[in-house]
């Protein structure tokens, strides 16, 4: 069965930001960013439709009652979630859904598609720091949270580490370059004839 979609995920300061703005540079690999919906308020210079669907805790409420929901968390004190109607959008594009969402999230998703037979269409990646100790440092050193919001962050990314085991691959984030590039690996092994089909559709299309 090929592979539908890529499920991104790690620990609060382990990098997945840098890593995934370094492969969304790279056009060849065909990846589409699936727009989550949350409840929480934009940030300066985010876009609705773009960065979130940012909706009310009615709307989704609504979304969860009617089962529009893949998967969702609260984090923060703020709902998380992603719709079915996403993931088939960007497929529809002919492009791969690529999830970056919180670990308990992505477990959801894994729970969903092995219930359905349909595990292999999936494809978990989890990035992982090259120590706890590292981690925290990174953490640290923004600068720009509490020390009690620091150590919520450290104690959560201690359950998540834990839960590392269930995804297909694990990447330790030593290098951002290197993780980036083992990363780029799996998504053209994983993905080839996602990938090789739209040269071919290019090809036929300079043909016609």
């Amino acid at each position: 069965m090929d592979k539908k979609l890529i499920i991104f995920t790690g620990p609060s300061g382990v990098g997945k930001g840098t890593v995934e703005k370094i492969l969304f540079n790279q056009k060849d690999l065909k990846l589409k960013l699936s727009v989550s919906m949350t409840t929480r308020q934009p940030r300066e210079g985010e876009v609705d439709g773009i960065h979130y669907y940012f909706v009310s805790k009615e709307t989704f409420n609504a979304c969860l009652t009617d089962n529009r929901l893949i998967e969702y968390s609260m984090h923060f004190d703020n709902y998380y979630g992603t719709l079915y109607s996403e993931i088939d959008r960007i497929c529809e594009q002919g492009k791969i859904p690529f999830l970056e969402i919180e670990t308990n999230g992505a477990k959801q998703i894994l729970d969903y598609y092995k219930k359905m037979g349909r595990q292999n269409e999936v494809c978990s990646i989890f990035l992982m720091p090259p120590s706890f100790t590292e981690l925290e440092k990174r953490i640290e050193g923004r600068n720009t949270e509490t020390e009690d919001l620091i150590a919520k962050r450290l104690s959560k990314a201690q359950e998540e580490i834990a839960f590392s085991t269930l995804f297909q691959h694990v990447v330790i984030n030593d290098d951002v370059e290197e993780a980036a590039a083992k990363i780029r690996e799996i998504i053209l092994k994983e993905f080839k004839k996602v990938i090789e089909g739209k040269k071919e559709n290019q090809t036929e299309g300079r043909k016609a």
